[in-house]
């Protein structure tokens, strides 16, 4: 087995729950969807990536993506259209109809100056929309800091008078547990091929694996009751006032 053909076959079944974090990456699909009913005027994307939220605006939108320099140029290789400090938003004051801010609160240091940034940059009744996590591993390390409740991020929401229009926990109980499951039955056959240990051949058996914990996880959550308990993560659709 070669890591990097292990890589391209993962991304190969990315949308399928053959993948160890299908259900992580659904959301990051619905992130979007909220993404095309929500974003208007200048839309300003912090840590954009790769840029897909680009793909889904309208066309009267208009799109700037702004990533780390460490972020984009050294790990992923992305080209944003702003270098900047999420923490320090290069934009004028009250220039943004809506700012997106997917999976990116979690790896800044001081997370209450970035919203405080978004704040100040938002035109009244502008919006955000972000996405965090809770039940998901250590990730971008050594960029990786912080892990909300929905009471610690509604709480931070007030301190900057930004109001809720939509909130939604990701994930039901057993789906967090079976993502978590997933991820860390693929780290070990990692672990296995790296330190050369002949348990590294039941990656063959892997994709099953991660078949059959998937699909129980989704049905057991589609006949069940979300409580809140221990979601994947949150998204809000904010507001300024």
């Amino acid at each position: 087995m070669n890591l990097r053909i292990f890589r391209n076959f993962l991304n190969l079944i990315k949308s399928t729950p053959f993948h160890p974090q299908w259900i992580a990456l659904r959301e990051d699909k619905r992130a979007l969807l909220d993404v095309t009913n929500h974003a208007e005027g200048r839309v300003v994307d912090i840590g954009c990536g790769q840029k897909l939220a680009e793909r889904v605006l309208a066309e009267d939108c208009e799109y700037i993506g702004l990533d780390y320099l460490q972020t984009a140029g050294e790990w992923y290789g992305t080209c944003p259209n702003v270098y900047g400090d999420a923490q320090q938003l290069p934009f004028q004051q009250a220039s943004a109809n809506t700012v997106l801010l997917l999976d990116v609160l979690e790896h800044l240091p001081s997370p209450n100056s970035c919203i405080a940034e978004i704040q100040r940059i938002l035109k009244p009744k502008g919006k955000l929309i972000i996405q965090v996590p809770f039940m998901y591993p250590v990730h971008d390390a050594p960029l990786d800091f912080h892990r909300w409740t929905e009471f610690g991020l509604e709480r931070l929401f007030r301190e900057h008078k930004l109001e809720h229009l939509e909130k939604k926990p990701m994930g039901a109980p057993i789906e967090s547990a079976s993502l978590l499951s997933c991820i860390a039955l693929s780290k070990h056959v990692i672990n296995w091929y790296e330190q050369k240990n002949p348990l590294c051949l039941l990656a063959l058996f892997l994709p099953l694996a991660v078949l059959a914990i998937n699909c129980s996880s989704w049905l057991i959550a589609t006949l069940s009751r979300d409580d809140g308990l221990m979601p994947v993560g949150y998204r809000y659709v904010l507001r300024k006032a």
